[in-house]
């Protein structure tokens, strides 16, 4: 089973967006895929790329090799993914990325300063979701979502 996040809704269901857990993979596998390309694949290749590992670099490796196989055969585009989130280290490291720290801030006074002895409980696909959902290009609105079903934030 793999890790269905109650901030993203229904998109489990027909998996017609790219949830977090396949964000992180695909920038794990330094590819990027369009939403377009993303709908034009099966949903039975969609769940695969949900369910496929990538906890070892061979993990990756093979999960790229498949993702570029199920879009050779649908025609779908991937393109190299330069991001400072295809290493795992931007989200695992022990302490929270500065980025984060800056936007809890924003979100809710002393949050960032709560955080710290958290973040080593956290497990991977949450650290990634805080960091991703953080960017600043995006409203806080995911972000504060993440957090309060992490049990991080109260409600609003």
């Amino acid at each position: 089973m793999y890790r269905k996040f109650a901030l993203e809704g229904d998109v489990h269901e027909a998996l017609d967006c790219v949830p977090l857990v396949v964000r992180r993979k695909l920038d794990l596998a330094a590819r990027k895929i369009s939403l377009v390309g993303w709908q034009a694949l099966p949903r039975a290749e969609r769940l695969a790329l949900c369910h496929l590992p990538v906890e070892t670099g061979e993990d990756v490796e093979v999960y790229r090799e498949i993702l570029e196989a199920f879009c050779a055969r649908a025609d779908v585009p991937l393109t190299d993914l330069a991001s400072p989130l295809t290493d795992r280290g931007a989200w695992s490291a022990e302490s929270v990325p500065a980025p984060l720290l800056t936007r809890l801030d924003e979100i809710e006074p002393g949050l960032a300063a709560r955080l710290p002895p958290i973040w080593p409980s956290l497990d991977e696909e949450e650290r990634y979701a805080l960091l991703k959902l953080a960017d600043p290009k995006r409203t806080a609105d995911k972000l504060r979502a993440a957090l309060a079903e992490l049990g991080l934030l109260r409600p609003s």
